[in-house]
């Protein structure tokens, strides 16, 4: 049995923060004279490259600030500044700026969130040194950029750009002696703190955005004026600290387990490398691509460091969002670690992952749901608003339970999921480092697989000394891996291809250049007439220090065998004797979407939990009490919804984020309402108003609202509903009766004035108005199980 000093831990985590302090920066250059001289000869006198970045001209600008060595300069490159900002008062991304030098538009919105950082810090640091035109040229600058942050409204999900918005809007406004939009900027850290106090970290464990976030709250802590705000920032720092800390695995150097968004997904990289190489817990150096990283190095973190390098075994278990899925755990041993996710957050998720012992730049274990043959993450393709290049995948159905070393996973391929124009097969991979203790495939070695060397291992140009090979493996096939002390097993317990029959999986060596082989489920099978599925069982063994002791659990393994796997066309169910306890999965159809779910264990409500102790709420707590004013506000508590009958409540006591706003109104029933307030044009629209339901019984329910949509233009919200494990209501269209009165109004997606009914499961349900249509009110809700009810 594991003893888990949980008060020690507490202790060391609660506390730490009063030794947070930032020693004085060494001097440093992030990027060396000779490559800033050659910059410069390729702006001073023609068109920059069209390939140069934005970010590159302001971190010249700043080392331009910074070093007052040439002030000639900086009205050349204020000037470059100038033509690559939208300057129409009129457009949507007024103020904002191009990405590249070449793009014909502003097509990435939070580009001006990553330019203020430089952009706002110098002119702190150094406005005063330079020439007077240069400084009123700069000054316009920011001014029309204060008005890009304003109008760019991020949702509260992305942390990472909620995070710099709210930072450059604050100080934005300070420095320019704007205080109504400081004001804002500090409400959107606010609401960004109160959401995740209830809900955690939404861009969760993510080793690039982890640090983005980290510059966004150092930015905040070394410039807002505001003692308030930068109380949150320290507690958010510390939250982000103590969840990088719990979440390194020192054998490997890096932030460990599963996380959203991946960039790198063979070794699992990124940002963050900069940050943990200033804190000392990297050694040797680290790639830096733009350089904006500063030298300063935490102090303070001696205890935390501790933890993290010596509390083994520890489970940390932290939730991301709203739904109770919305969850990962994360089980490490020294020698290595298995995390999963309880549902996905992005197609660029690692939901599934076991990180191994070795040098940080070796390769992990991940799950990856693949329409492209792009099983390792290098076939980048343009996707969003800005038409950056990312490796995107598919984003199925994935449910998982996981129980310290063992864990379950399901991945289904809805309609929906797949889009045949895009796709060049369908398939599920679990990528693995190849071992360097061997295979073992249904209790027999297999010697012929993984003792080729990859192709980084031959010379430049050498043909590949081997063909590809794959090694089948049948349903419930234990499947064993070796690597020094530590070990994997997997079975596949369930797989299906795309003409509902059983789907066609094995071990493939492909030769490729990362060290990895995989295990792959076939799926792509003509007719397309079943959703197409792969379910597997991972356990990990830890502290293998001889032959005798991996046989032994090898032999353990081979014998476990799961005690269900059902799975048909509206069902999967699968339970498992993991060697801590029992494994429970179940989805029913429309998987994920209102079927519902079962997990065992439950996944944690906990923001940060680390062996079955709560630590996170109260990180926050300690350092900003006033954190958990927010966090338990009015709206945290549940509205019960009866089993017959009805329920009425004020929209004002949801939790309203920016881009929603709540508003004096004599006629509203209690003198006040929720409005998506008539703005300014803006970038993004994702203001949001969200109430928590308790239904104590499930069944049919019909939603009505009190509003006020006064014409055509102003008639709309969207709504969505979601449960504990399921979207119950994809976001959708509330269309309104335009009526220059306040009125009663029904849920509808038919005929008008006809309520459509909502099926709500027992338990939690969050009910989310977003912004749609500017000038659209809402004052009062009503639940009801009865069709024909029309409130007054």
């Amino acid at each position: 049995m594991v003893v888990r000093n949980v008060a020690w831990f507490l202790c060391v985590a609660l506390h730490a923060h009063t030794a947070l302090s930032w020693e004085e920066p060494a001097a440093q250059r992030p990027i060396s004279r000779e490559a800033d001289e050659r910059f410069w000869q390729s702006i001073a006198a023609q068109p920059p490259p069209e390939t140069m970045s934005l970010r590159r001209l302001f971190i010249y600008l700043r080392t331009l600030a910074e070093e007052r060595r040439h002030p000639e300069r900086l009205e050349r490159v204020l000037d470059l500044a100038a033509q690559a900002q939208d300057r129409d008062p009129a457009s949507r991304t007024f103020g904002n700026f191009k990405w590249l030098w070449r793009d014909a538009r502003v097509a990435d919105p939070n580009a001006v969130e990553f330019l203020m950082q430089e952009a706002a810090s110098a002119w702190i640091r150094h406005a005063e040194g330079m020439p007077a035109e240069a400084r009123c040229k700069y000054r316009a600058i920011l001014q029309r950029a204060l008005e890009a942050c304003l109008r760019h409204r991020v949702p509260i999900t992305y942390t990472n750009i909620a995070l710099l918005n709210a930072g450059n809007t604050a100080v934005l406004g300070e420095i320019l002696d704007q205080p109504d939009a400081a004001d804002e900027g500090y409400r959107r850290l606010e609401a960004l703190c109160a959401w995740t106090w209830y809900f955690g970290i939404a861009e969760y464990c993510n080793p690039t955005y982890y640090g983005v976030d980290l510059d966004g709250l150092e930015f905040i802590l070394s410039f807002a004026r505001r003692e308030r705000g930068r109380r949150q920032a320290a507690a958010l720092r510390q939250l982000f600290w103590t969840d990088i800390a719990m979440n390194y695995f020192p054998a490997a150097e890096k932030l460990a387990g599963s996380h959203s968004r991946s960039y790198d997904y063979v070794r699992g990289l990124g940002s963050l490398d900069a940050h943990l190489a200033a804190a000392g817990w990297i050694r040797g150096a680290v790639r830096d691509r733009l350089n904006q990283w500063s030298a300063e190095r935490p102090a303070g973190f001696a205890q935390l460091e501790q933890t993290a390098r010596t509390r083994f075994p520890r489970i940390v278990r932290e939730r991301w969002g709203m739904a109770l899925r919305q969850s990962r755990t994360h089980a490490l041993y020294p020698d290595v670690t298995l995390s999963s996710s309880a549902s996905a957050y992005s197609s660029q998720d690692l939901p599934l992952t076991i990180d191994l012992a070795g040098d940080r730049e070796r390769p992990r274990c991940y799950f990856i749901a693949d329409g492209r043959e792009d099983p390792y993450g290098k076939t980048r393709v343009e996707v969003g608003m800005a038409r950056h290049w990312k490796a995107v995948h598919l984003s199925p159905f994935w449910a998982a339970a996981q129980r310290d070393r063992d864990a379950v996973a399901l991945a289904i391929y809805r309609d929906g999921d797949v889009d045949p124009s895009e796709m060049k097969n369908l398939q599920s991979h679990l990528v693995l480092r190849r071992p360097e203790g061997g295979f073992w495939l249904g209790g027999r070695r297999i010697a012929s697989l993984g003792t080729a060397p990859a192709r980084e291992e031959r010379p430049p140009g050498a043909a590949a000394p081997f063909a590809e090979q794959r090694i089948p493996v049948a349903l419930g096939e234990p499947l064993v891996l070796r690597y020094g002390t530590a070990a994997v097993g997997i079975r596949i317990l369930w797989a299906r291809a795309q003409d509902g029959r059983p789907a066609a999986a094995a071990v493939v060596d492909d030769g490729n250049p990362f060290g990895v082989v995989r295990l792959t489920v076939e799926h792509r099978r003509d007719p397309i007439v079943a959703a197409a599925g792969t379910s597997l069982w991972l356990r990990v063994g830890s502290g293998l220090g001889d032959d005798n002791a991996f046989e032994a659990w090898r032999q353990r393994f081979e014998r476990s065998a799961p005690w269900t796997v059902e799975a048909s066309d509206s069902s999967v169910r699968i339970e498992a004797p993991g060697e801590e306890g029992k494994l429970r999965l179940a989805a029913r159809a429309p998987f994920g979407r209102g079927g519902g779910v079962v997990l065992e264990p439950e996944p944690s409500r906990a923001i940060l939990e680390v062996d079955g102790r709560e630590v996170g709420r109260g990180i926050l707590e300690t350092i900003d009490p006033g954190l958990a004013e927010l966090g338990r506000g009015a709206w945290l508590r549940p509205i019960e919804v009866p089993a017959e009958g009805r329920v009425a409540w004020e929209a004002e006591d949801g939790f309203v984020v920016h881009g929603m706003a709540v508003v004096d109104d004599a006629v509203a029933s209690t003198g006040r309402c929720v409005v998506h307030p008539p703005p300014r044009p803006v970038a993004r629209s994702p203001g949001s108003a969200t109430w928590l339901l308790r239904v104590a019984r499930p069944g049919r329910r019909y939603l009505w609202a009190r509003v006020l949509a006064p014409n055509g233009e102003t008639n709309s919200f969207e709504l969505a509903v979601e449960g504990d494990t399921d979207q119950l209501l994809p976001p959708a269209a509330w269309h309104l009766r335009p009526k220059d009165a306040w009125n009663w109004q029904p849920w509808t997606r038919g005929e008008e004035g006809v309520a459509s009914p909502l099926d709500l499961p027992a338990g939690l349900v969050w009910l989310q108005i977003r912004s749609r249509e500017p000038g659209a009110k809402i004052d009062r809700f009503v639940v009801t199980t009865d069709p024909n009810e029309r409130p007054e």
